[in-house]
């Protein structure tokens, strides 16, 4: 089966600067330091590696990191920054990635269905000069298509990507059937509590070895 790739050549080119905001040390450096003190002395295994934003500053702090990513143009502006010598990776599909043990952590959106009035489909999440983000709902197949409009070079370009959206609760089921138990849930990776508000949320589930 050949997999779909949505981050090929004309999206690397750009991607550190569409997602410039997520490389500020404000975003990025509590993200590196929950995850270098979840590694301890071990290793990490990034599925998504990309262009290297988590990556590359959680190496360049002592720990072993190893990345996987479908993109092999994500992958080659990884290659070019400074420090990447020092990061395995593999191109190919994290999907059948199998691992021995250890700890499974994810970033992920809580899906905004409740503040959408009855009938509405389309959130707008960005709106500004430049960018333009609506995200658009399938609630029936649990879909989600994220439409962002992008200002280059005076005209407006138009990239959709399309994700399932999911639960907490689904996803801790996922994780008991594939023998991992929560040991952590956050809104953030400073820690903050999660709540019913939270529009985001950090977990942690642990593998025995």
């Amino acid at each position: 089966m050949t997999l779909e790739n949505h981050f090929g050549e004309d999206v690397a080119e750009r991607y550190d600067e569409y997602a410039a905001e997520m490389f500020e040390p404000a975003t990025l450096d509590p993200a590196v330091d929950f995850l270098e003190e979840l590694a301890g002395d071990g290793a990490a295994l990034e599925l998504g590696i990309g262009t290297g934003r988590i990556a590359l500053p959680l190496a360049a702090r002592g720990v072993r990191v190893h990345g996987i990513d479908l993109s092999e143009a994500m992958v080659a502006k990884l290659r070019e920054k400074p420090g990447a010598d020092h990061i395995e990776t593999t191109i190919g599909d994290f999907a059948t990635t199998r691992v021995p043990g250890g700890c499974f952590v994810i970033e992920v959106g809580v899906p905004v269905l409740r503040t959408l009035p009855p009938g509405e489909r389309f959130h707008v999440f960005d709106f500004s000069a430049e960018h333009i983000g609506i995200d658009e709902y399938d609630v029936a197949n649990q879909g989600l298509i994220s439409h962002h409009l992008s200002l280059r070079d005076g005209s407006w370009e138009l990239r959709s990507l399309p994700f399932r959206y999911v639960w907490p609760a689904e996803l801790d089921l996922m994780a008991r059937l594939a023998g991992m138990a929560l040991r952590e849930r956050w809104s953030g990776w400073s820690r903050e509590p999660f709540t019913s508000e939270s529009t985001k949320h950090v977990s942690v589930w642990e593998k025995p070895a």
